[in-house]
């Protein structure tokens, strides 16, 4: 399973360069991106559905809901992005300040709450076609790639300096 998490690496190169990329490539910057996160959306996938073991009744019923689920949850991961990528171009241009501040940490505890919201919701779902087991580990591996994200991502997005 380790393997399928290198796709991280992916969008943290993505995410990286973008903030250094010249004006002009901003499109390749953004199409590179984009990339990196469809790699990750079918790594994803793949680890759960390599993980998960449903049955074939399990299947049918599952993956549609799922679909859904991280449809809504990719709505949230792209705001999210969408937040570090701004946030990466702003400290490039050495355009931070407490205002921008106070806004990225709304912005970043709104994006949290949402997606616990969404998880949260979809809970009865998944419990309603799946044995407790399966939906605890179906959570475990979704906390489990976003972790790895996550750790990959504070290894390249610098911290605010406060002076």
């Amino acid at each position: 399973m380790k393997d399928h998490f290198c796709v991280a690496f992916l969008l943290v190169a993505a995410l990286g360069t973008s903030s250094a990329q010249p004006p002009d490539s901003g499109a390749s910057a953004d199409q590179s991106m984009e990339q990196g996160r469809e790699m990750i959306r079918e790594g994803r996938l793949e680890v759960i559905h390599s993980e998960l073991h449903l049955t074939e009744a399990e299947a049918a019923a599952f993956w549609p809901i799922y679909g859904q689920y991280r449809d809504e949850i990719d709505a949230i991961q792209d705001r999210y992005a969408a937040m570090v990528k701004e946030y990466l171009h702003r400290y490039e241009a050495a355009d931070l300040s407490n205002d921008y501040a106070d806004e990225l940490l709304a912005t970043f505890f709104d994006i949290k709450r949402e997606r616990l919201d969404v998880q949260q919701n979809y809970l009865p779902r998944f419990r309603a076609m799946l044995p407790a087991l399966k939906v605890a580990r179906l959570f475990q591996l979704e906390n489990k790639i976003s972790a790895e994200i996550d750790a990959q991502l504070a290894l390249v997005v610098p911290l605010v300096d406060p002076t």
